[in-house]
């Protein structure tokens, strides 16, 4: 069956295997991550205000990255495994945006949870912190998609970075403070964040920093916005090569799927 559905779609009969395989896994990541979330939906206990805020917000983040999985691109190359309208890289960046701000909220919001249960009030005020800094990082991909300067997609992974720095912070105050299962969630939270802030500063932004010297070397042409927002509403790059996609297949496999469980597992962290 999934040999049939791969000749039917375009761009992706051509495909190397690697590419085809990678693709076939996230089309059905998408699917389980769906599920997952509609499961969760009716059957978990998602109780209260700050439950039903969770549950709606990741209902957003789960919807946009299984659009993503199975149209992935790479905004800047402006490359696409399938040749459609839906993978519009100006329309792919519109939904990213939209998720990764709710993927931002929840988590601000988890740390101001966190912080009411610990009695921590200067924890939950501190903890909004986190959502600007990835707000903030939406203005510089937005400025590299259409520019196509790597530069600013470096500083826009590096604000995530920060982001999660400060979270580390917060949660490291909050487990000083707080026993039982706060304190071991917020021990796993510092572990997650960790383990995230090393991830791009030794994958993420080197390889936009690569790219960026790259483009200078190479005399690339830097795009003003009105270019570059018609160039990512029309131009598309199909590429079945896994040369071409493997450096980014290696942060999009588990954006597709630890992202999205992180986003799902928020819901079940009760408010006050």
């Amino acid at each position: 069956m999934s040999l049939i559905l791969s000749s039917r779609v375009p761009g992706i009969a051509g495909a190397d295997a690697q590419v085809l395989r990678w693709w076939r896994a996230m089309c059905a990541l998408a699917a389980v991550n769906v599920g997952l979330w509609l499961a969760v939906w009716h059957f978990a206990p998602v109780a209260g205000f700050h439950g039903g805020l969770q549950l709606t917000l990741s209902g957003v983040y789960v919807l946009v990255c299984a659009y993503r999985s199975v149209f992935p691109r790479v905004d800047l190359e402006r490359l696409v495994v399938v040749d459609t309208r839906l993978s519009n890289i100006f329309l792919g960046r519109a939904a990213a945006t939209v998720a990764e701000i709710c993927f931002a909220i929840q988590l601000g919001l988890l740390i101001h949870q966190l912080g009411v249960h610990a009695g921590l009030p200067w924890v939950q005020s501190a903890a909004w912190v986190v959502p600007v800094f990835m707000v903030v990082a939406q203005g510089f991909c937005w400025h590299s998609v259409l520019t196509l300067n790597h530069i600013t997609q470096a500083v826009e992974s590096l604000l995530w970075a920060a982001g999660f720095s400060w979270m580390a912070v917060l949660l490291g105050v909050t487990a000083l403070y707080s026993t039982g299962w706060v304190h071991a969630l917020a021990i796993f939270g510092i572990l997650g964040c960790v383990a995230f802030v090393v991830y791009v500063l030794s994958v993420d932004a080197p390889m936009y920093w690569r790219r960026y010297r790259l483009g200078r070397a190479s005399g690339q042409t830097y795009l003003c916005v009105e270019q570059g927002a018609r160039d990512a509403w029309q131009r598309r790059v199909c590429s079945g090569s896994w040369t071409a996609w493997k450096a980014d297949a290696l942060w999009l496999t588990p954006y597709f799927s630890f992202g999205v469980w992180l986003s799902i597992a928020m819901v079940w962290v009760p408010g006050r």
